[in-house]
């Protein structure tokens, strides 16, 4: 992706964090997070501050998506890993390039979890078990949980039209495909870094190209709560295009080739 990839900073902006008196878990047992950001300086505070206190032992790492707004200063003055995008590439690009992070590190599980706030933390660990139990990736589904937050009205018929077409498609019988709450486990990782989809629009696809490749997919009850950030990756009339766009992309995974599932 073109990135450039920064540990966790010495000496620079906040106070270090004390040393918890247990010892962390060795890497090849820990959970990489990924979070990808895009102008999200108003919420990552408090998203990382929620992931810290639910669990911290997960390695946190920001891939800052060419935010204009200070989001890449402010992950590394919270000591998370941080990937700077060098432009603006789109939600897929950002990531893409945190799940080649983790890949190449040989975390045995990567979250994706949005940077905007609308995320619950306890909602994690439910997905990264279903990983251990066999599936390659667990999606969390906001129509599996009672009560959660479903959008607006665009939204929600929009998100019944990809379950509706993914299922004409691939015969995949998920609710919430287009959830960008997600644990990958090693074959997962492996999907998401190597293969071929949109950097913009890429949720369906993968879903698709992960079909096709044969992988193990389960969904999970998700609280998603409404993000105020109406410059986010999500927000205001971004929407309405990706909704569209990922229509398009969607018939034309499903009609790829075999080498859509190679880098």
């Amino acid at each position: 992706m073109g990135g450039r990839e920064r540990g966790p900073p010495r000496g620079r902006g906040l106070p270090p964090r004390r040393l918890r008196p247990r010892e962390r878990p060795a890497l090849s047992e820990r959970v990489l997070v990924v979070i990808p950001a895009w102008n999200e300086a108003a919420n990552l505070h408090g998203v990382v501050g929620e992931l810290r206190g639910a669990r911290p032992d997960d390695d946190l790492l920001v891939v800052d998506d060419g935010s204009t707004d200070g989001t890449a200063e402010l992950a590394r003055r919270l000591d998370c890993r941080l990937v700077e995008l060098p432009f603006h590439l789109g939600y897929g690009a950002a990531v893409q390039a945190g799940v080649k992070y983790g890949l190449r590190r040989g975390y045995p599980v990567a979250v994706t979890f949005d940077g905007d706030g609308q995320h619950d933390p306890a909602d994690v660990e439910p997905l990264i078990e279903a990983v251990r139990q066999g599936a390659d990736v667990a999606l969390g589904s906001r129509f599996l949980s009672p009560g959660a937050y479903h959008g607006g009205l665009f939204r929600r018929a929009g998100r019944r039209l990809f379950s509706l077409l993914l299922r004409a498609l691939t015969g995949l019988r998920l609710t919430d495909p287009t959830s960008g709450l997600k644990a990958l486990g090693p074959r997962g990782q492996t999907l998401f870094a190597l293969a071929r989809f949109p950097d913009r629009f890429p949720d369906a696809d993968a879903l698709v190209l992960a079909r096709r490749a044969r992988l193990a997919l389960a969904e999970r009850p998700a609280r998603m709560r409404q993000s105020h950030n109406r410059h986010s990756m999500h927000g205001g009339g971004r929407a309405v295009a990706y909704t569209f766009n990922m229509f398009l992309s969607l018939l034309v995974a499903a009609a790829g080739r075999e080498s859509d599932l190679r880098g």
